[in-house]
């Protein structure tokens, strides 16, 4: 009997014209030995459908860490290497390594801008993992997301001490809880201007402002010299926390003398300074207290200085506050944990008696500004939430500016909203209802004229807004300024000039429900977005010979497939399995890959689609 090369092409006989682009897609089990020559090798260069995507395989629980090529830094360097936010907005994630050990600064996730299924992703810690017996600790700036909330999924990993401002570790607490890693953590509270020693870093956090209580920036004393790294921060003069940014503290960092600054750049293209939070919280009372009926104020739930806004707002209106959505309670739960939101204890009232509540006495608090899916501000809009439904005259606020790449969910959110027949109020039509948590240029400027730093790295942004705020710093002076993305690693020393040096494995994970998902999954989930799913069912003999003719059915396959199509796939799969030696029938895998590869390229010719196809075979 022939092997190899040659039996594939018998079982293939029908099909002896096909393209190399077919032998990509292999069973999971392991395949036949009278496949393997041929199911081995790789596809042939330029045959990748447009617009796919590769994905790395980026799933740390199928594969050990990639070894750092990288050896320890010199006594006197200090090594950069972005894990993310560099290059991207959000994932932020900044391993810093000296000869004495590496330290990370914040590890973040970022969101999907397309749904496949996943809920976030988190960077890709190879680099860490293989270094594993160097890192001494993470340093959180900040509670948000996408600085805190890969830290369940690095912990797994890695038993490291964690230090933050309290409410990012109380945060923090009820994402490791979600993973059962909150009694493995060991987290480490710090204080604005208690310096910290981790190994040979001296770090000591600074007050700034953000749309965030207790966020710092950090002042890290290295084997290079003092870097001074912003986090995200604005300049607010009047904040409601009465909690400015330091300023004379980084003036005096920075006629100390500064080696390098890292400085947050997502707002470097909008010109002045982010206004006030102090100013939003006078626009939000008035339109409160001048509400007929019920007011729905929606935000981003971690805003702390803007709840305790609405709150206060709420008290002096006589209205009573329903916190409606998990992150809403989760955040409110969290501040008042740290004594950040001192509301009056009878404010409260339970979801289940919200529509009992007079209208005019009802005050909402409302997560999904960005027309999350599920969210509460989506559920109103298609009058599907469980314990309130809007009515003509409610006030709905949207105390928030859209996300780009959210544009279309808000709006068909808004439109469903308009159609209760309830008044929407949104930064759009009035302009005092939101700030932003970020410094604009004049307060980037502001930044770099502090400190006085030597070098300069801009950090959380994209790659545009890394570059833009490049630029500024050379405007104001700064003699070294470099641009990096993730994975370039960058080093600088005492007289060591800011330089890339090289590249290390960097990527980002998906994950569902908590865990991660490989890429062969995501293959599969975005494919059937794409081109749909068809099922094929195959009886055969004992022998391998077909007992009844193919059946296949698709779903969500575009085009019309109820007719000839249909038909001519069940034909050729038909005529595949009969052309297929008696041995290579013998054995279910290689029946089951002929059938699918017979069925895709029937669907494909007729339709141009590429749908999944599963076989389903049974032997009697």
């Amino acid at each position: 009997m022939t092997q190899g090369p040659t039996l594939w092409l018998h079982c293939r006989a029908k099909f002896r014209e096909g393209r190399r682009a077919d032998l990509d897609y292999v069973l999971q089990k392991q395949p036949s030995p009278l496949l393997s020559d041929q199911l081995s090798k790789p596809r042939a260069a330029g045959l990748r459908r447009p617009g796919w995507q590769t994905l790395p395989n980026v799933h740390p629980e199928q594969s050990a860490p990639i070894p750092s090529q990288l050896p320890p830094p010199a006594p006197s360097t200090l090594r950069l290497v972005p894990l993310g936010g560099l290059g991207e907005v959000g994932m932020n994630c900044l391993a810093l390594e000296q000869a004495d050990g590496l330290l990370l600064v914040d590890c973040g996730v970022t969101f999907p801008s397309t749904d496949l299924g996943v809920d976030v992703y988190h960077p890709r810690f190879d680099h860490v993992l293989a270094l594993r017996e160097r890192v001494r600790g993470v340093v959180l700036t900040h509670g948000h997301e996408d600085h805190i909330g890969g830290l369940p999924f690095l912990l797994r990993h890695l038993d490291v001490p964690v230090w933050g401002p309290p409410h990012a570790l109380e945060l923090a607490r009820y994402r490791l809880a979600e993973h059962g890693l909150e009694d493995k953590a060991r987290l480490v509270p710090t204080q604005v201007g208690r310096e910290i020693a981790i190994g040979g870093f001296v770090v000591e956090p600074l007050r700034v402002t953000h749309s965030i209580v207790d966020a710092t920036a950090l002042a890290i004393h290295t084997a290079a010299g003092l870097v001074i790294h912003t986090g995200d921060f604005k300049l607010d003069p009047t904040p409601l926390d009465g909690e400015p940014t330091d300023e004379a503290r980084f003036r005096a960092l920075g006629d100390a003398g500064v080696r390098l600054l890292l400085s947050d750049s997502t707002n470097v293209d909008s010109p002045g300074e982010a206004g006030s939070e102090r100013d939003v919280a006078h626009a939000l009372a008035e339109l409160i207290e001048t509400a007929p009926a019920r007011v729905v104020v929606g935000i981003f739930a971690s805003n702390v200085q803007r709840l305790l806004a609405v709150g206060q707002a709420a008290v002096r209106a006589r209205r009573k506050i329903c916190l409606l959505g998990r992150s809403v309670q989760t955040h409110v739960r969290a501040a008042q944990a740290v004594g950040r939101l001192p509301w009056p204890s009878d404010l409260l009232v339970p979801p289940e008696m919200a529509a009992s509540m007079p209208r005019e006495r009802l005050l909402v608090i409302a997560s999904g500004t960005q027309a999350e899916r599920a969210s509460t501000l989506m559920r109103f809009a298609s009058g599907t939430h469980q314990h309130l439904r809007l009515e003509e005259g409610d006030r709905v606020v949207l105390s928030s500016r859209v996300i780009p790449g959210n544009d279309r969910p808000v709006v068909d959110m808004m439109a469903g909203l308009l159609r209760l027949g309830v008044e929407l109020v949104t930064w759009s039509t009035d302009r005092r209802v939101h700030a932003s948590g970020h410094a604009h240029r004049t307060e980037q400027a502001r930044m770099i004229d502090l400190t006085q730093p030597r070098s300069f790295l801009p950090v959380h942004g994209a790659l545009h807004h890394l570059t833009r705020h490049a630029a500024l710093a050379r405007e104001r002076g700064v003699a070294e300024v470099l641009v990096a993305e993730n994975g370039h690693v960058v080093e600088i020393g005492k007289a060591q000039p800011l330089a890339r040096s090289g590249k290390a494995v960097v990527g980002r994970v998906a994950t569902a429900d908590g865990e991660e998902l490989g890429d062969e999954i995501l293959r599969e989930r975005a494919n059937l977005g794409r081109s749909g799913v068809a099922f094929v069912s195959l009886v055969v003999d004992v022998h391998g010979a077909l007992a009844a003719p193919p059946q296949v059915l698709a779903r969500g396959v575009t085009g019309e497939l109820e007719g000839g199509a249909l038909r001519a796939a069940a034909r050729a799969v038909a005529q595949a399995v009969n052309d297929c030696e008696p041995r290579a029938r013998r054995r279910d895998s290689d029946i089951i890959e002929v059938a699918r590869l017979a069925a895709r390229r029937t669907i494909e010719a007729k339709l141009g689609r590429r749908p999944l196809v599963t076989v389903a075979l049974t032997r009697l």
